[in-house]
């Protein structure tokens, strides 16, 4: 990559590299039969937009670089397509490990993660990702077959703060989480958060499970971001299949959510919709969660084929700690969804709930 001028489009032809590839300047990176595995001995960065250490297979960032830590508002224009990125189930020195990183990585008709493979990324150990977007990014991630990860499969986060968030399109992608249940974190297998924006449409996801007795782990989860359109996805096999969320902790907010026409099977919650004001005893909490005027239309919902406590479509708001904050739900709208195989079709704690019968 180093001999590449900006700008240029560079083919990787058949081969396994094992190596970290790492890319600073405008570039379409485009393989043929190309595996890249994660190297035995990878450089370590930080981001301006996040406390931890990564350790990404492929990192593209824009900004500048000082003893592994990246910062500054530089922008570059990145796009990957076409690779295996194996990660050989590795467990990271940092904290944090990705395949595929971006940081400020973005165009006027917005860069692109498409039609690659993610495997082996880790499971039991520390935080292994898919694919994940940070800082002024503006991409779409579209057609990616993505698997055995820990942490998470695709995700897009801001840091709720004053940095840039980004903005992504995750489109027909297929995500796939370890099938086991008790691993060392609950997987989540498409997340936006903290602040990003963007859209969730048509992607398969399966696999994501952690507690049969304490559900966290998602299918999609919305988490103190607002106006995120999740529609027309496939989710099998999840604690929560569809999560829309807010702690009051970098955001207020997961407001103006719309969740439709999504198919939902073995799942022990369909859609989940939480206002929490006491995660860990209050101490993360810092402003007054709101997850409101989410419209949650015409999705189908089968539970698990014994359920045991397990809701449809919930609002939950739980204030249990005696703090300053208080959390709210108001104004969503739950209507013409198909809901099966669960113990309670609908639990609204909210207010001003505008509501349907379930089955219609």
């Amino acid at each position: 990559m180093d001999a590449a001028a900006p700008g240029d489009r560079v083919l990787v032809n058949d081969g396994t590299y094992r190596e970290q590839i790492v890319v600073d300047k405008d570039l379409d990176l485009e393989g043929k039969n190309a595996t890249i595995e994660h190297p035995d001995s990878p450089a370590s960065y930080t981001i301006a937009e996040s406390s931890p250490t990564w350790e990404p297979t492929v990192f593209a960032y824009g900004g500048s670089v000082s003893s592994g830590a990246v910062s500054g508002s530089g922008t570059v224009d990145v796009s990957i397509s076409g690779f295996t990125i194996d990660g050989r189930s590795v467990q990271p020195d940092a904290r944090r490990k990705p395949a595929i990183l971006y940081r400020n990585v973005n165009s006027s008709d917005k860069s692109r993660i498409e039609d690659n493979t993610v495997e082996e990324m880790g499971v039991g150990g520390k935080e292994t990702f898919g694919i994940l977007a940070y800082g002024d990014t503006h991409v779409a991630i579209e057609g990616n077959d993505v698997r055995d990860y820990e942490r998470g499969g695709i995700g897009a986060n801001g840091d709720g703060g004053d940095h840039p968030s980004p903005e992504v399109t995750i489109r027909d992608n297929t995500v796939t989480g370890s099938t086991g249940i008790g691993e060392a974190w609950g997987p989540n297998g498409i997340q936006v958060g903290f602040g990003a924006s963007g859209t969730v449409k048509r992607n398969t996801v399966n696999d994501n499970r952690y507690s049969d007795e304490d559900p966290v782990a998602s299918g999609i989860l919305v988490f103190e971001s607002d106006g995120i359109v999740v529609q027309k996805n496939e989710i099998e096999n999840a604690d929560i299949a569809l999560s829309v969320g807010s702690w009051g902790w970098f955001r207020s907010s997961a407001d103006n959510t719309k969740i439709k026409d999504n198919t939902v099977t073995e799942a022990e919650y369909g859609v989940l919709m939480e206002s929490v004001a006491e995660p860990y005893g209050g101490a993360l909490t810092q402003s007054d969660p709101s997850v409101s005027n989410t419209k949650v239309l015409k999705n189908d919902l089968t539970g698990e084929s014994d359920p045991e406590g397990q809701i449809g479509v919930g609002i939950i708001v739980e204030d249990n700690v005696d703090n300053d904050y208080d959390p709210v739900a108001e104004n969503n709208k739950i209507r013409k969804n198909s809901i099966t195989n669960f113990a309670t079709e609908i639990e609204d704690q909210g207010s001003e709930t505008k509501m349907d019968p379930a089955n219609p």
